[in-house]
């Protein structure tokens, strides 16, 4: 029997200043090891190179992307996610690198590194798919992107799973397979050698495949007390980001916290101290509405649900709040000009 985690959801907007800058340390890194200006990294993000190396600094989903677009751009390198994500290591991800670090095992590490992916510069979704014999960890970026943020992403984010996976069972393991969502590039070569396991390109999701076996492997470094601090801290950062969500941001993840029992406009105002009036005449203000909100939740969530389970149209169609079927087949060919069957995928 298959046992899948929940996928992690977009809690933040792209506006959003909710990301640490962890990643842009080691690209600004690999920027000065190459000879290349680090100064023209955050040209036009509206962020100064050197707040990048500060702790303190979060960043939002568009500032990212600005950044990203400019390594891009300057080093000429369209493999440089592959390259940031094959450098990677547990201290790269800060106060979750050391709690990773402190894990019993790979089954411990993986429960931790989902629960609090979010304190690291997280710019994807990830789902985990456990089988008999094997997982898989799919990523797909948090927003929509272009296509070479969408490559970048993508390649940081599998080869950074791999290259710490490396680091904390052992330094010459390989995968069984790696899944990318876009076309093979001229350097595949590189992800070759890399990866060294079998490499599939045009796939309908990105995802690294590895035996289920590795899971139970235990750590050497086991240290429960360093373990539990470091968790207790990562949640202290999570409070802290939650603090920076915008305020559709926050009705969004109002929404999302009960999915199926979808709060009421005046509920969520409750939730956000203010009243009823006040919410819609601020989400007006922003050029949104609680319904547009609303339904995009809706549309996430069914998007997962076809995309990352076997249920039918009729329980997805419950679950995001839609009375029957037909209902949320008008409303879903409404949002997106497609039936909902389009987007189930076949792995």
């Amino acid at each position: 029997m298959n046992q899948t985690l929940p996928p992690a959801l977009a809690p933040f907007a792209r506006q959003d200043c909710a990301i640490p800058t962890y990643l842009f340390h080691l690209l600004s890194s690999i920027f000065l090891q190459r000879g290349l200006n680090t100064a023209k990294l955050t040209e036009g993000a509206g962020i100064g190179a050197d707040e990048l190396w500060q702790e303190a600094t979060l960043i939002s989903f568009d500032q990212s992307m600005v950044i990203i677009k400019n390594a891009l751009s300057l080093s000429q390198d369209p493999g440089l996610g592959l390259a940031v994500g094959s450098n990677e290591s547990l201290s790269d991800l800060g106060m979750l690198g050391y709690a990773i670090a402190s894990c019993k095992n790979g089954q411990d590490a993986l429960r931790i590194s989902q629960s609090y992916f979010q304190t690291t510069t997280n710019l994807t979704h990830v789902k985990m798919n456990f089988q008999q014999q094997e997982y898989s960890r799919s990523s797909t970026p948090t927003h929509e992107v272009t296509a070479d943020l969408f490559r970048f992403l993508v390649d940081e984010d599998l080869s950074g799973h791999v290259k710490l996976t490396r680091d904390f069972l052992d330094e010459n393991y390989a995968p069984l397979a790696v899944h990318f969502a876009y076309p093979e590039p001229e350097d595949v070569a590189c992800y070759q050698a890399f990866f060294q396991c079998p490499l599939c390109f045009d796939a309908p999701v990105s995802k690294v495949v590895m035996h289920a076996e590795d899971l139970a492997r235990g750590n050497q470094s086991y240290n429960p007390v360093t373990e539990s601090l470091a968790i207790k801290l990562c949640d202290e950062m999570l409070l802290q980001q939650n603090s920076n969500r915008s305020l559709v941001g926050k009705v969004h993840l109002a929404l999302l916290r009960t999915p199926e029992q979808y709060p009421s406009i005046q509920e969520v105002a409750e939730q956000l101290a203010m009243s009823e009036r006040s919410l819609r005449r601020r989400l007006t203000e922003l050029n949104t509405s609680f319904k547009e909100i609303f339904n995009k939740v809706r549309l996430e969530l069914a998007l997962r649900y076809l995309q990352d389970s076997n249920l039918a149209m009729e329980d997805i169609a419950q679950l995001v709040g839609f009375s029957d079927s037909t209902s949320f087949y008008r409303s879903f060919k409404k949002w997106t000009g497609k039936a909902p069957s389009a987007f189930r995928v076949q792995e």
